[in-house]
């Protein structure tokens, strides 16, 4: 899927003059307040509580019906609390948002930042949706506003894309970046067990929520990267433009049919720069076994980002989990508690907002199921030719276990357009008795 030079080379917008509005310096002992007290809060109060050469002290927490959740390790002096107006009128520091959600925590952040207290938060739905908006708030009011741990977890991918790679001209992010479907896939390809298994012992590992539809059908990776293509490709998509489907329809004869391939079976995530367009993807594909994206397993996070002058690229690490996140939260405390960080910044680089196209070129897994005694073949055959699409091989056409047959192959490169229109009348054909699972084949 690379680009040449010429096709990368798009036109940039015009950047804004750099300036470096200078902040109040924090005093030398950063006062820090907690906006929720789940599993990653936890953690974060436990990184704070036990380093205290971090110049971080912890004076507040805030959560809900907040009694249930004291715990006696918390220091006596740091106050709990369920009133976040307490926290505001305090003189902390900086307010932590673990929260989650739109709201109210956007609302919570709007009123921190404009009462003069900076805002670390994890919150990726928040920052993908109302980012823009919140860093310029931040911006006027002289505050931080830092959001390291909302993609990839303890993964400095965002300060690696903003700094690390700051001089390259990047075109393309590819990355598995949701742990929940990482450990289901990797459960399914290592531990041989169905989809239904694999994501009951998510669940029963804390990787998944009771309701994981947010995780499985890519709306939770949508968000990160629409974070990672505003601040690696200066582009400005929102989730809900990202092409998303769920990773439920894989079954266990697809990695069999992967493995035949050189192949394992990932939630991909995928932006990237084609001449004045930008494509933006989250699904279920083959990745070759040799690639990055197929090593990381369970709840491992990888980001690969390709630019124009220094190649590829590598970030990963674990991605999911109270340790990781609570790792990258302190991590942007400590940048804000630091007397050379409130000189302030440049001004981001300006978004655009790239024209999306999702109608792409690629070679395609396909697979159907039918009873037993039915041979579908000639029919797919027939139907695929006059969508516009052509068979490479034909991997499997066998009875496979009791829910019948399944016939497996893969296809010559093609339009997605040619092949949604394929998909569909494949789905009526007389004898075909499940949706079809089609899946995008990398390079």
């Amino acid at each position: 899927m690379g680009l040449s030079l010429r096709e990368t080379l798009i036109d940039e917008p015009a950047k804004r003059p750099h300036s470096r509005a200078r902040l109040e310096p924090l005093p030398s002992i950063c006062k820090v307040a907690i906006l929720g007290f789940g599993t990653v809060g936890k953690a974060v109060t436990e990184l704070l509580c036990c380093s205290p050469s971090l110049q971080l002290r912890l004076t507040h927490i805030y959560n809900r019906n907040v009694d249930r959740k004291r715990v006696p390790w918390v220091p006596s002096q740091v106050r709990w609390t369920d009133n976040f107006d307490e926290i505001l009128a305090s003189d902390v520091d900086v307010i932590v948002e673990l929260v989650g959600g739109v709201r109210p925590a956007g609302d919570w952040v709007r009123q921190a930042l404009c009462a003069g207290k900076s805002v670390v938060t994890a919150n990726k739905h928040l920052i993908a949706t109302e980012g823009d908006e919140l860093l310029e708030l931040a911006r006027k009011a002289n505050q931080r506003l830092l959001y390291g741990a909302s993609v990839a977890g303890g993964v400095p991918v965002l300060c690696g894309l903003e700094q690390g790679l700051a001089g390259e001209k990047l075109f393309r992010l590819t990355g598995v970046l949701n742990g929940t479907c990482n450990y289901i896939l990797s459960q399914m390809q290592n531990e041989v067990v169905s989809f239904t298994t694999a994501l009951a012992r998510a669940q029963e590992m804390g990787y998944a929520e009771a309701d994981p539809s947010h995780d499985l059908g890519g709306f939770d990776a949508s968000c990160k990267l629409t974070i990672l293509a505003r601040v690696g490709l200066g582009a400005q998509p929102r989730p809900q433009d990202v092409y998303s489907r769920s990773i439920e329809g894989v079954e266990a004869v697809d990695f069999e049919c992967a493995r035949k391939l050189g192949c394992t079976i990932r939630q991909v995530s995928l932006a990237e720069l084609r001449g004045t367009q930008l494509y933006a993807a989250v699904q279920p594909a083959l990745v070759p076994l040799a690639s990055p994206l197929a090593q990381v397993k369970d709840n491992q996070n990888v980001l690969i980002t390709a630019g124009v002058h220094g190649g590829e690229t590598v970030f990963s690490g674990r991605g999911a989990g109270g340790g990781p996140t609570s790792v990258a939260v302190v991590s942007d405390l400590v940048s804000i508690s630091r007397p050379e960080s409130f000189l302030g910044s440049p001004n981001p680089r300006e978004l655009k907002a790239y024209p999306l196209n999702h109608d792409l070129e690629s070679p395609r897994y396909l697979r159907l199921r039918a009873p037993k005694d039915a041979d579908i073949s000639y029919a797919v055959s027939r139907v695929l030719s006059e969508s516009g699409v052509s068979v490479h091989s034909v991997l499997q056409q066998s009875a496979s276990g009791s829910v019948g047959s399944a016939l497996v192959v893969t296809l010559e490169p093609c339009r997605l357009s040619n092949l949604e229109v394929a998909l569909e009348r494949l789905q009526k054909l007389e004898h075909c008795f499940a949706k079809p699972l089609s899946l995008p084949i990398m390079n």
